[in-house]
């Protein structure tokens, strides 16, 4: 399937403009605002929500969506929003499965080396395959960030707003991308589609490498608590400069003490 980057360049033109600008200054003014004013929502929005390691695979699918065809492109943004659904309702069965795998629990349930492989394959495998694999990499990466971001939610008992946010901040990222390549036309998009998808492969498996060897890498005086539950106060950082990625090598926040909740909480 060619590449269609040349329809309507100057209708989204204005569109393009202001998705972009509305999201920036959203961001810069809560950044220079005072951090004892900014609110738990805001907070987490500068602390965590905008790590790098979280939105370089949104960053991904943006340009995946940009260099397929609309039809293929609106599937796979509908699939993104069914997953962010599901991946939030069906959060407590989907981490009893995966904290089977090795170092799960400790790094985020590997939400990031998955999202990061499912959405760098369908950039990195090229034009062709690229239409039929972004339906259900979109899918993946919906379920794994809805996870992601609860897993980050620092409110006990898990207030909606902060998950509301780090969902727009999701739509926007994604829209911004898309919007902006979809504006202009240029050859050389397709090549750096493909190597912003071997890098993510490569951080994906990498990553998550490390991550299932789990114990092995961690020092012998390491916390070995890991037991976690969902949306309670932030825990302590379990082993310094043990992985790349600060946000995704820590155990997800512990319930207060004397708490009796199950070790994922709804």
């Amino acid at each position: 399937m060619a590449i269609d980057l040349s329809h309507n360049r100057s209708g989204l033109g204005w569109l393009r403009h202001l998705w972009v600008l509305a999201g920036l200054t959203a961001l810069i003014v809560l950044a220079v605002i005072p951090p004892a004013d900014r609110g738990e929502t805001g907070a987490w929005l500068i602390r965590d929500a905008v790590a790098i390691e979280r939105l370089f695979p949104l960053f991904g699918f943006g340009i995946a969506l940009a260099l397929v065809g609309r039809r293929a492109a609106l599937i796979a943004a509908l699939l993104w929003a069914i997953g962010i659904a599901l991946g939030f309702t069906f959060r407590i069965e989907l981490m009893a499965a995966l904290q089977q795998l090795p170092g799960a629990i400790t790094h985020h349930f590997l939400t990031m080396p998955i999202s990061a492989i499912a959405i760098g394959a369908t950039l990195a495998l090229g034009r062709w395959s690229r239409p039929a694999l972004i339906v259900p990499a979109g899918f993946v990466l919906g379920v794994m960030y809805a996870l992601s971001v609860k897993l980050s939610d620092p409110s006990y008992g898990g207030k909606p707003w902060v998950f509301f946010a780090g969902v727009g901040l999701g739509v926007w990222l994604i829209g911004a991308v898309y919007l902006v390549l979809r504006s202009w036309q240029a050859r050389w998009f397709e090549i750096a589609g493909r190597i912003v998808g071997s890098w993510l492969v490569a951080i994906g498996l990498l990553y998550g490498g490390v991550a299932l060897m789990g114990g092995k890498l961690k020092p012998k005086n390491a916390d070995p608590s890991t037991a976690a539950s969902e949306n309670a106060p932030a825990a302590d950082a379990a082993v310094p400069e043990a992985d790349a990625f600060p946000s995704f090598g820590a155990p997800p926040p512990a319930a207060p003490p004397g708490s009796k909740k199950p070790d994922f909480q709804p």
